[in-house]
């Protein structure tokens, strides 16, 4: 019983994950003990030193991600164990000054969540015009003619580079390992390759082929070097973007059902490209296209106002690192 309580997490806990999303940190408020997971480590704070809410603001910011890189291990299969965390450096602060920053990180993401669910609506907006304007791409109640995916796509599996050209000095094209670097509409740079193996283009969709995250999708936009967890598809002209992201998404749940009874979903070129999909006239597609464009505008100033945002949360936490932080 003793060494089973080893394995539970207690209020203020963190836990970090050892792969998959590797160093996705999460403080742990319940209150029963629960145990966690064989994929997690845990953290137990001294926390008249460090206030758990604090670090998990802490997480995430670019000095813990840039850390996390560096102290990760492996090539494909990624992963970060207790001694490379036990390398990782927090800015220290009084305890007041923490209690006091975790406030306002709390109130920052507070404002982030409500993007978030305004985002979400958008995309329910989205999925409906789509149905309306095509039907279910599955049933095809409409009686389009159906094409093979690959007929009207271009389809780019990743190919992961060496592991010894990563770096995280910016030096070389950013890489793309998988959903761990997507964000809300377009993946963020935390780490570069310099020797390159495959490349997605802007307005490409980059797509997860790999994990229990197939099927999830970003906008690239611009070029990135993409790993094997990915694939870029790209229009051939035959068919528009918009309405292929679209498709995608509505197929989200049904790439998710391939990897059920299975350790591992694996998504191929041929099973991406043996896909079937409606090919309503470019004419209806390119409408819908606009409508997407327009409602794509209006989530991007929603996203330059949650990137002010991060800003003002990375120069808080700098000037913490710095020790420049005065509260009255």
């Amino acid at each position: 019983k003793s060494e089973a309580k080893n394995y539970f997490l207690l209020k203020g806990d963190c836990v970090i994950a050892r792969s998959g999303s590797v160093g996705k940190a999460h403080i742990f408020s319940g209150i029963e003990e629960v145990v966690f997971a064989s994929y997690l480590i845990r953290l137990r704070f001294n926390k008249e030193i460090l206030y758990p809410p604090y670090f998990g603001g802490f997480s995430q910011t670019r000095l813990y991600w840039n850390q996390i890189i560096s102290n990760t291990k492996g090539g494909v299969q990624q992963n970060i164990n207790t001694e490379g965390l036990s390398r990782i450096k927090i800015p220290l602060p009084p305890l007041p000054t923490q209690k006091q920053i975790a406030e306002i990180l709390e109130k920052a993401d507070e404002s982030k969540q409500k993007r978030k669910e305004a985002n979400k609506l958008t995309d329910e907006f989205l999925q409906s015009v789509f149905i309306e304007m095509f039907g279910d791409p599955v049933k095809n109640p409409k009686g389009w003619e159906v094409k093979n995916f690959g007929e009207i796509s271009e389809i780019i599996m990743g190919q992961s580079p060496d592991g010894f050209s990563y770096n995280v000095r910016g030096e070389g094209t950013p890489l793309l390992n998988g959903p761990a670097e997507f964000g809300e509409i377009f993946p963020k740079e935390v780490q570069w390759t310099t020797q390159p193996t495959k490349f997605s283009k802007q307005g490409d969709i980059l797509f997860c082929v790999r994990g229990a995250t197939a099927g999830r999708m970003n906008w690239s936009d611009k070029e990135y070097c993409i790993g094997r967890g990915l694939a870029t598809i790209r229009s051939n002209n035959k068919s528009k973007i918009e309405f292929i992201f679209h498709f995608l998404k509505f197929k989200y749940s049904q790439f998710q059902k391939l990897g059920q009874g299975s350790t591992f979903i694996n998504l191929s070129k041929d099973l991406i490209a043996t896909m079937k999909i409606p090919a309503p006239s470019l004419s209806l597609q390119q409408q819908f296209a606009e409508i997407v464009n327009k409602t794509e505008a209006l989530k991007e100033k929603q996203k330059q106002s949650e990137q002010e945002l991060e800003n003002l949360f990375q120069s808080l936490m700098q000037k913490a690192f710095k020790g420049e932080l005065v509260f009255n």
